[in-house]
């Protein structure tokens, strides 16, 4: 027999003290206390989600991201159209170095929620972490159209969060080589931020990296160091002046902002490649070799790190230690063409002419016109007495840097094995000219004359 359903309460049950408590201690940031109140709700109620989603924040506040974790996943099992969970599991997975995962979980929250800002932040943020900046341009680029969409429709978003939004999009664009409009775009995020000081020096962080690629260093250096008086605790701002110092020839004063860098921040991603490239610019490559191996020993697949040492242990001579470092990271990315470069000079330089040369092969297919490439498969191909093959390439590379003296010395190499000697002679005296210290021009230059 079937029994009718019992009629809805004329009147809903009074609200839970401990949850009403809780979430008033969470809004004012006093999570250790807001968990015990959640504990006593769970026991009494069960694994509700919005109950175990505040547990969750609780214990993710005090570091507990695993127990966290299995909450929030609990909670989307049983609630698994609630972008507020999927976004909060890709902020767990992120913080644990899950970029994969944390990605997936922010385009989850966004197919769910279109319009959640924070995770459309967030998804940007994975494309940086990850090196895929014209990513984050595109996804930043696009949500701020619909924020000024929604601007000129009467719905306009907090200056707060536009002033995050430009910011980020403005260091996209400066990382994706486009200064000009990152400037533009800094400069709409200062109106943006107010007085908010926090705000204001990373954008004036991010403005100062715009002007030095640029080329416009002393401005740059002088806005890197306001951004450090605003916010001395800023790991990030005091390596951005070191950065933009090594990068204008002043290694010297580089290295105490890059110091205090690393002081504030042990773990700042990028801080150990700088300081160990300004360190090999004074001549000290055993520290920045040290440096850059601790570093890559515990974090084995930093393309940079690896890239760094790879070259500098190269430049030492040292080329199966090269070969070492890149061999974990080509697994990884087998196409990354600069790794494949590296490689190729490491095996190039312990005579493995023909395995260098399949090497270089695979990073020109990967870079296409990169002048870099070319030259050094077009070097290979004269130690392999192919200089005719040769010659096409290192004219390639030139059209892509003119005058560089490391290209001209190799185009000079190519012409004497081809037995056009004036002309060889002419070009690594051009080379010369722009760098007397080019060891492989000086002594082309030496077997022509002897």
């Amino acid at each position: 027999m079937a029994v009718a359903p019992r009629p809805p309460s004329p009147t809903p049950p009074p609200p839970d003290p401990d949850l009403q408590a809780g979430l008033q201690y969470v809004r004012a940031g006093w999570f250790d206390r807001a968990e015990p109140l959640f504990r006593n709700a769970l026991a009494r109620y069960g694994e509700r989600p919005d109950i175990l989603h505040f547990l969750a924040v609780c214990l993710s506040q005090r570091g507990a991201l695993d127990d966290a974790e299995q909450l929030w996943r609990k909670a989307i099992a049983k609630d698994p159209k609630e972008p507020m969970l999927s976004y909060n599991l890709g902020l767990v997975a992120r913080r644990q170095g899950r970029l994969d995962e944390a990605a997936r979980r922010f385009r989850d929250t966004i197919r769910q929620a279109p319009n959640h800002a924070d995770a459309r932040l967030a998804l940007a943020g994975i494309h940086m972490d990850q090196g895929r900046h014209a990513a984050a341009e595109r996804e930043l680029g696009e949500l701020l159209n619909d924020m000024e969409r929604a601007e000129h429709e009467g719905r306009p978003p907090p200056k707060p969060l536009l002033a995050r939004l430009r910011n980020m999009l403005g260091h996209a664009l400066y990382r994706c080589g486009q200064p000009g409009a990152a400037l533009e775009v800094l400069d709409q995020a200062m109106a943006d931020a107010g007085e908010d000081v926090g705000r204001r020096s990373q954008i004036m962080g991010d403005r100062a990296l715009a002007l030095a690629s640029q080329g416009h260093h002393e401005e740059a250096i002088s806005e890197a160091g306001q951004a450090v008086e605003l916010a001395p605790e800023a790991a990030a701002l005091h390596h951005a002046l070191g950065f933009i110092l090594y990068h204008a020839g002043r290694p010297e004063e580089a290295l105490g902002p890059l110091q205090r860098a690393l002081e504030l921040d042990p773990g700042f991603k990028g801080g150990r490649n700088t300081l160990a490239l300004a360190k090999s610019a004074l001549g000290r490559s055993d520290e920045a070799v040290a440096l850059l191996n601790e570093h890559v020993q515990q974090n084995p697949l930093d393309r940079d790190a690896v890239l760094n040492l790879s070259l500098l242990q190269i430049g030492r001579r040292a080329y199966g230690e090269a070969l070492a470092v890149l061999e974990p990271h080509l697994k990884e990315s087998p196409d990354d063409s600069r790794a494949l470069n590296n490689h190729g000079l490491a095996l190039r330089g312990l005579k493995r002419f023909e395995e260098a040369r399949r090497t270089l092969k695979r990073a020109q297919r990967a870079a296409g016109s990169d002048p870099f490439v070319l030259t050094n498969l077009a070097s290979v191909l004269v130690d392999l007495e192919r200089a005719s093959e040769a010659r096409p390439l290192h004219e390639q590379a030139l059209q892509g840097l003119p005058g560089d003296p490391r290209l001209l010395a190799n185009y000079g190499i190519c012409l004497a094995a081809l037995g056009e000697r004036d002309r060889a002679r002419d070009v690594l005296d051009a080379s010369l000219a722009s760098d007397p210290d080019n060891e492989e021009a000086l002594v082309a230059r030496a077997s022509l004359d002897a």
